[in-house]
């Protein structure tokens, strides 16, 4: 799904996608994209920030109480603090405007190809993981604190999964970008960052995930 006033650039971005086969939905205004969000559930979302109407800030937010869908911002803002916002409300990926259509597809494979494969991945492993009080069922993708569920984004949800599934193993976030994304580029590091601070918060627990001053993270708790 893509959400974007710039008809026209909508119209390019939905073209470059329906001649890989993906199926598009457009939407041009921030007061209707989330009822059709909810109406079609799509597996991405394209979504512009600055929208006549609701803005795209609002529009993840409401995105992120009911959904785990990839959403990839795309919008002219540029600044560092725009990109933590959105990364930090729960965006999977940003992209600032102006920006290759070539590109934009590319990061559309990357995330629906990382999806596939953490899907995949559940027919090799053990269903269920945790650590302390949490328990994470890899089919259904839910979190348990004891009885509080606990809800991530995709890629705080990959990130966390990954990181226990290599307890004691300290990556690089260039190492944790590639795995994640499939692909890296410096501007992008600090998403790992925002996700890591992200996820810490969320599950109430600054310690389980440690930082590697100059290097990296690691998973440093007890696995159940």
């Amino acid at each position: 799904m893509i959400v974007e006033d710039e008809v026209e650039l909508a119209e390019i971005e939905r073209d470059f996608l329906l001649a890989e086969q993906y199926d598009v939905l457009l939407c041009h205004d921030g007061n209707t994209a989330f009822g059709l969000f909810q109406q079609y559930q799509p597996d991405i979302l394209l979504l512009d920030i600055m929208l006549p109407g609701t803005d795209g800030i609002e529009i993840l937010r409401r995105v992120r109480t009911e959904s785990t869908a990839i959403v990839i911002i795309t919008s002219a803002k540029e600044s560092e603090f725009d990109r933590i916002l959105g990364l930090g409300l729960g965006a999977d990926d940003y992209m600032t405007k102006p920006f290759s259509i070539k590109e934009m597809v590319a990061r559309v494979k990357a995330q629906l190809r990382r999806s596939f494969y953490f899907n995949e991945k559940l027919s090799n492993t053990e269903h269920v993981i945790g650590f302390q009080n949490i328990k994470i069922d890899l089919k259904s993708r839910q979190i348990m604190n004891g009885e509080a569920e606990i809800f991530l984004t995709v890629k705080e949800y990959d990130i966390l999964v990954f990181l226990l599934q290599h307890p004691n193993q300290v990556f690089t976030r260039e190492q944790m970008f590639e795995h994640i994304w499939g692909t890296w580029e410096v501007g992008d590091l600090n998403t790992i960052t925002v996700h890591i601070q992200k996820i810490r918060e969320k599950l109430n627990d600054a310690e389980s995930i440690v930082t590697v001053r100059g290097v990296g993270y690691r998973f440093n708790g007890a696995m159940l």
